[in-house]
């Protein structure tokens, strides 16, 4: 019950989030706050309860606490991608989506998370073609991620490539089952 607990709070946060146990994450995460010393530490932890916040669709939530943990670092990569993906999974704000896994990507052009995500907000954006490139890089990257392998599919579904679709899709529920027992 001290400062040194604030790491502690966050594991726990994060085991809860994945647990899909959101009530306790957040008060986990909450604590997590109320231990850290400075912003950079509660940069880790605004980033936890936009995710939190996300999973449960509290959007508005999750976007203040990564508006909150960007002004401390506006560079940090992965809270870029997962800010940016989340508006382009809704379909809003896709060019300001585009921005912000633009500067993951600048960061980590290899990443194959951050390249599904750039995948994706192109699709959503329309641009097909694009999609289908950093969809396809990502996949190269990230062969087995049934994420990704159904964005693909979606693209080319949008395409009129069904067969190719199809079978992208397939694989993807393959994957999909096979991480179930992780």
């Amino acid at each position: 019950h001290n400062a040194n607990d604030q790491e502690i709070y966050l594991d726990m946060a994060q085991v809860q989030e994945r647990g899909r146990k959101y009530p306790e994450a957040e008060k986990s995460a909450q604590k997590a706050e109320e231990l850290s010393d400075d912003d950079s530490e509660k940069e880790a932890v605004w980033f936890m309860l936009g995710a939190i916040y996300e999973r449960e669709k509290k959007f508005d939530q999750a976007e203040a606490e990564f508006k909150k943990a960007l002004a401390v670092d506006p560079s940090n990569a992965p809270i870029l991608n997962y800010y940016g993906y989340m508006l382009a999974d809704r379909g809003i704000r896709l060019d300001e989506a585009n921005s912000y896994i633009k500067k993951a990507l600048d960061q980590e052009p290899a990443n194959g998370a951050y390249l599904d995500s750039m995948g994706w907000v192109c699709y959503k954006q329309n641009k097909l073609a694009e999609a289908e490139e950093y969809l396809k890089k990502a996949a190269d990257r990230s062969a087995h991620d049934p994420t990704i392998l159904g964005h693909l599919g979606d693209v080319y579904a949008k395409m009129g490539r069904t067969e190719r679709a199809t079978t992208l899709w397939e694989k993807a529920l393959t994957e999909w089952q096979h991480s179930l027992p992780a």
